[in-house]
């Protein structure tokens, strides 16, 4: 999956640079540099389960982003994992849906 999607990726910014160049009518095009900031702290999970959580979850979205989001029971956690996998092509191993959710569930029942 991870092939694909970086194969995906590729192919919009070369259709991207030929657009650019051809809009530009075949001239130069200045590239820039660009930063990027990578989160602080907040951005991981710690504590219990956070190493399934880190593998599979903070690819896309942070610790702290995650933990904002409004209190679930387990079977809509279980839904919401799924979901990313399904839907949004998470790279989450079925096996590890449950323990996900239950991370999750255990999380925002502090």
């Amino acid at each position: 999956m991870k092939h694909l999607s970086l194969a995906v990726a590729s192919l919009v910014m070369l259709t991207g640079a030929a657009g650019a160049w051809a809009a530009s009518g075949g001239s130069k095009v200045n590239w820039q540099s660009v930063s990027v900031t990578v989160p602080g702290p907040g951005g991981f999970y710690s504590g219990p389960n956070a190493q399934i959580l880190n593998t599979n979850c903070v690819t896309c979205h942070t610790a702290g982003f995650a933990e904002r989001q409004p209190t679930l029971s387990l079977a809509a956690w279980t839904v919401e994992v799924t979901k990313m996998k399904k839907a949004f092509g998470a790279p989450i191993v079925d096996a590890d849906i449950p323990i996900i959710a239950q991370a999750m569930f255990s999380r925002q029942a502090k």
